[in-house]
């Protein structure tokens, strides 16, 4: 369920029964870019409005979807924000449960469906063979329309790529006629297109490298402050670009590529 809160809307919300107990079941995903302190806060304020507007338990997790092999699958977790009155505090309790520590099988058959795009980011996930059960699980979805299931195949094919699963055969699973059903694959795909032929050769080939360059740093940043996508999406330079690009070879962790990403933005002024 939907829970807009200061332009974001929380990633999973379900009512579910456990135990003969109704609840919420409260889903966020922590990617790379995200400050752990900044997440608390939001897992907290979810909560808050999850129970003001279901009036039942709220059961809330955290999905690290890039912890350690060797970290514990489930931690308990909590935010105090609240100050000591009479030896008791406020706070907000969740679990962490970290995704590299948890086996493909065990996404696809315990995860929340919504979870299964996400299969090569498990400890054992980023092979051929995952990523096809998971392709085939999500295309048996009846709860899902043709062009939600084609959404979540794209997820599937985007987390895939980053984890370097070959590419060749995973084609042959995820299809571009498939992945063409999709919202989200077209508006990634298409419009870069579409704006090279309208703008010229030049601009076409800015345009090309600017998204290897949002793509190469997603890979190691999870994702981009939109100010950095605008910025690297707006120079029409392809030799800036280019150079910038030249560099991506060198990333391997976050920290390197937040270096980049402040060379960039230094680049402008900014």
């Amino acid at each position: 369920s939907n829970l807009p809160s200061r332009g974001r809307d929380v990633d999973g919300g379900y009512r579910i029964r456990r135990h003969g107990e109704e609840l919420v079941a409260h889903v966020e995903l922590h990617r790379r870019h995200q400050k752990l302190d900044e997440l608390q806060v939001d897992v907290a304020e979810a909560q808050v409005r999850l129970y003001r507007r279901e009036q039942v338990p709220v059961l809330s997790q955290v999905w690290d979807l890039y912890g350690r092999r060797d970290e514990p699958l489930l931690k308990e977790q909590r935010l105090v924000f609240g100050a000591p009155t009479l030896g008791a505090a406020s706070q907000a309790v969740y679990v962490r449960v970290n995704l590299r520590a948890l086996r493909a099988a065990e996404l696809l058959s315990s995860a929340p469906p919504a979870l299964w795009p996400l299969v090569a980011l498990t400890g054992d996930g980023a092979q051929e063979a995952a990523v096809r059960q998971a392709c085939e699980a999500i295309e048996a979805r009846t709860d899902l329309g043709s062009a939600e299931r084609a959404d979540h195949l794209a997820v599937l094919w985007f987390v895939a790529e980053a984890e370097k699963v070959p590419i060749r055969a995973v084609r042959v699973y995820l299809t571009k006629e498939k992945l063409m059903e999709s919202v989200l694959y077209r508006e990634i795909f298409e419009e870069g297109e579409a704006q090279g032929e309208a703008r010229g050769e030049v601009r076409g080939r800015a345009l090309a490298l600017a998204n290897v360059l949002v793509r190469g740093l997603m890979h190691h940043l999870g994702a981009l402050d939109p100010g950095v996508r605008e910025r690297i999406r707006s120079e029409k330079d392809p030799e800036t670009l280019d150079v910038w690009c030249e560099e991506l070879p060198g990333v391997h962790n976050a920290e390197e590529a937040r270096r980049l990403v402040t060379k960039i933005m230094n680049a402008t002024g900014r």
